[in-house]
């Protein structure tokens, strides 16, 4: 029984270690993805003759993510090596995956905040979604169809769950202030009423992510 469960845990560890690998083979490629989708909006808002704040977030997310992947590889010694070994391959690739989750994420956040400043350029914030959504698409298909995503575990499941909850928790509500914070206050007045538009789309979009995500999980597993 000992050294059935101990097979257990190193298969198991294998098996999270190979999933590592392949996963960040393909995040690897988004970043050249989500590098070359910010560089050309950033090109086109230039174009456009758009006030700087516009294209702030791009400008800031290239910078972030290329200046870690340069760093970090620096750092490592194989920012010069041109035949990577299968060893030093997998660190680059894991590199480029940390460059592109930086890049992500600061777009996803500065999406949310362009919507305070945005004023007349509104209509603008939707060339965040051409920057993320893309790398985010392909990376969630194939997740899901390589089986990459999973609990590992009743215990990692139960654990997994709970953390979620409370991150989508947080997450809607930030949302729904964001969204809805307007209907809070106009004109310097505050509306008591307000608050309910935060609290149903903090809801809307919290149940919404939630039952995408545990389908997403769910399919995972099972092909996993």
């Amino acid at each position: 029984k000992g050294d059935k469960e101990m097979w257990s845990k190193k298969n198991k560890g294998m098996k999270d270690e190979r999933i590592m690998k392949e996963s960040n083979k393909l995040s690897a490629k988004m970043f050249y993805v989500i590098t070359m989708a910010t560089i050309i909006m950033l090109g086109v808002k230039i174009a456009c003759k758009l006030p700087a704040y516009v294209y702030l977030v791009e400008m800031f997310a290239l910078a972030a993510s290329l200046l870690y992947v340069l760093a970090a590889e620096l750092k490592k010694g194989i920012l010069f090596v041109k035949n990577k070994d299968e060893e030093l391959q997998s660190i680059h690739e894991a590199v480029l995956t940390k460059g592109m989750m930086i890049s992500f994420w600061i777009v996803i956040v500065g999406e949310f905040l362009f919507l305070f400043f945005a004023g007349e350029y509104f209509l603008w914030t939707l060339s965040y979604f051409a920057i993320w959504l893309i790398p985010a698409f392909i990376i969630t298909i194939a997740s899901i169809k390589n089986g990459w995503i999973i609990w590992g575990g009743k215990k990692r499941e139960t654990e997994g769950k709970k953390n979620l909850k409370v991150r989508v928790a947080i997450g809607s509500l930030v949302y729904g202030i964001i969204v809805g914070g307007s209907f809070m206050y106009k004109d310097g007045v505050f509306h008591p009423e307000g608050i309910l538009w935060v609290l149903g789309l903090a809801a809307f979009w919290g149940i919404l992510f939630y039952g995408g995500m545990s389908l997403v999980m769910k399919a995972s597993e099972n092909k996993a």
